[in-house]
């Protein structure tokens, strides 16, 4: 078979490509790729940072709205003082509170019922994740089901969040004075006659947000107890 010349001629004025342009295209190209995957991987840190806060965002909503419940429904029991106790875990606010209210949950229809409870919120460390803190919620009812111990004494209750590293409670009278505590110094706990409650309550939760920039996001609602209230309004009772 015989090739034309003008097919050939081309041919005899082309070249391979050098070791350094071959050198030089891989550079390029691999500039290309770590610039791809510089923009990939920032994007899935947004997205995985954009997911946890949304985590923290529910959780949070989660827990204040139940906290918010319960004080809202709070009532005045001759046993069972409302104490809110500042406190601390590792130089933490992991304040306590109890409480009786309407705002029992019922779990379980056929051995539970609604009525006044004795709801307690407490911070213990996180036992899966040192440094953290969780929030606890115990709810036990005055006057329980025949069978079933009512007094809530040593049962800290369900996790309500975790994640934490504060949690503060503190309560306003009714002359707008702003307290870390109430009810719980060594003389409230002896006489255990009916006080006054606080006005509004305000409970601030601080979740931790990036452990190795040691940043957070912190949470807050104040919430209005009708009781208190009226008791302000009236200017009845003991003060805090």
């Amino acid at each position: 078979m015989i090739i034309p010349p003008d097919i050939l001629s081309p041919l005899k004025g082309s070249r391979g490509m050098t070791l350094l342009e071959i050198m030089l295209a891989l550079l390029v190209l691999a500039m290309v790729v770590a610039m791809v995957a510089l923009s990939l991987s920032g994007s899935l840190n947004v997205v995985s940072e954009t997911r946890k806060q949304g985590e923290l965002y529910h959780q949070a909503q989660v827990a204040l709205e139940r906290i918010s419940d319960d004080l809202a429904s709070a009532v005045m029991v001759n046993d069972v003082r409302f104490q809110g106790k500042r406190m601390a875990i590792d130089g933490r606010r992991a304040d306590s509170l109890r409480f009786a209210s309407m705002a029992h949950i019922v779990f379980d229809p056929k051995h539970d019922h609604p009525g006044m409870a004795i709801i307690s919120y407490t911070v213990r460390p996180d036992p899966r994740n040192s440094g953290d803190l969780v929030l606890l919620r115990a709810d036990r009812l005055l006057t329980p089901p025949a069978g079933q111990d009512g007094n809530g004494e040593g049962d800290e209750g369900f996790l309500l969040c975790n994640g934490l590293r504060s949690v503060r409670f503190s309560f306003t009278d009714k002359s707008g004075e702003t307290f870390d505590s109430w009810g719980a110094s060594p003389e409230d706990e002896k006489d255990m006659t009916p006080r006054r409650l606080p006005v509004t309550v305000t409970c601030t939760l601080e979740f931790r947000l990036d452990r190795d920039q040691n940043t957070s996001l912190t949470f807050s609602t104040s919430v209005l107890l009708p009781v208190g209230l009226i008791q302000a309004e009236r200017g009845g009772g003991g003060g805090s």
